[in-house]
């Protein structure tokens, strides 16, 4: 986010994170760019959770010209240590899926919010 000002960032949790690396990146970025900030009159970043805290948990990185989507582990349960990288054209729909699921998230864009986000030791 230092390097790209302009970029959209939107993470969407489905329920509490399982490990505290990600309440600590979400603290960063919170550090380093103001949700409320409209930079080119365009929010650029977005954090929420989806509801219930039993939702399934799922992730991936998409941009307008390409997606990383991991797959699940063949080494350790509950792991995910390999994914597929899409081309653009096979991008639009994660790129589509994220703008959907931040319509229907609980705001989380405060450093304070992110910290008592509780983390599940699954």
């Amino acid at each position: 986010m230092a390097q790209h000002p302009d970029s959209v960032h939107c993470p969407v949790l489905y329920g509490p994170p399982r490990h505290r690396a990600l309440p600590d990146h979400l603290t960063r970025l919170l550090e380093l760019r103001d949700p409320s900030a409209r930079r080119n009159g365009v929010k650029t970043l977005h954090i929420g959770m989806v509801e219930p805290a039993a939702a399934l948990e799922r992730f991936f990185v998409a941009s307008e010209t390409a997606a990383v989507v991991p797959l699940p582990s063949c080494h350790v349960a509950e792991g995910f240590d390999r994914g597929v990288l899409l081309s653009r054209e096979a991008a639009v729909g994660p790129v589509q899926y994220g703008r959907e699921a931040c319509v229907s998230v609980r705001p989380v864009e405060t450093i304070d919010a992110v910290r008592a986000l509780p983390v599940r030791h699954n």
